[in-house]
């Protein structure tokens, strides 16, 4: 199964409805089993699960505590797939009985404090990065998304690592499954700790927790940032760039030390 299905629908156009076809987004459940426990169940994307399974289980479950090695093995069954994990690392993982959907960030939370206290601090970056590279790096990372460009209804996150180095970027129907891709990807590169995350879209609290969980220490934005996460990111040492685009963007938290100054 793709990203991407052509489907027949009515298409209004001056006056007129004709039948046509059309590029939509695939949406499909995605259920995953940690030796043999269900640990939980996800709607995504179909493709690069392999990916979107380790970039979660690394930002949900924190698995990048544990240097933990394991195999994938993906059944596909019609509009449902499961993802077996496989490892010889005992885990104790809690299982989720609720979808998480491809909106939902902080689905199993009730009160904001406890989402911002249970966000780990990033460490100071080594060098400092110029605002123009962020954007420029944005702008690069539309020319990795094919699903967007056919549908509009797909999301893209990218990882900048330098200027010398390609830039990682994973598309999903929902932003936090993008970031979870792109995640999971890194691992099967060598490639050095990276300055940035880049999303095509606006940021939330999950993505600054996904990040943080990381030590990803700059989240650069073609749209707005949430009050929560401005809050977040604030209390965990992060620096936010959104509304990056053309000469302008707004940032949030440190400054000092990883952005560069032109005058």
């Amino acid at each position: 199964m793709k990203n991407i299905a052509s489907k027949p629908v009515h298409r209004y156009d001056s006056g007129s409805i004709d039948l046509a076809a059309e590029c939509l987004a695939a949406e499909c459940l995605v259920h995953i089993y940690v030796n043999t426990k269900h640990v939980t169940s996800l709607l995504a994307s179909p493709e690069n699960l392999d990916e979107l399974v380790r970039g979660h289980l690394q930002t949900e479950y924190d698995l990048h505590h544990h240097k933990t090695e394991f195999e994938t093995h993906i059944k596909a069954n019609e509009e449902e797939f499961i993802v077996e994990v496989t490892t010889d690392t005992e885990l104790h993982l809690a299982s989720r009985n609720t979808i998480v959907t491809t909106s939902c960030g902080a689905c199993e939370q009730n009160q904001l404090t406890a989402l911002i206290e249970q966000t780990p601090s990033v460490s100071n970056p080594s060098g400092q990065i110029s605002i123009e590279a962020l954007i420029r790096s944005l702008n690069e990372m539309r020319n990795h998304q094919p699903g967007f460009g056919q549908t509009g209804g797909m999301h893209a996150a990218g990882l900048y690592f330098d200027e010398e180095e390609e830039l990682l970027v994973r598309e999903d129907i929902g932003r936090h499954n993008a970031v979870d891709k792109v995640i999971g990807a890194m691992s099967s590169v060598s490639k050095s700790a990276p300055h940035a995350l880049l999303l095509s879209g606006r940021c939330g609290w999950d993505i600054v927790s996904k990040a943080a969980k990381l030590d990803i220490p700059i989240i650069a934005s073609i749209g707005a940032a949430s009050t929560l996460a401005a809050e977040t990111a604030r209390a965990s040492n992060m620096t936010l760039v959104s509304f990056a685009k053309s000469n302008r963007a707004v940032l949030i938290g440190p400054v000092e030390g990883r952005i560069e100054r032109n005058h």
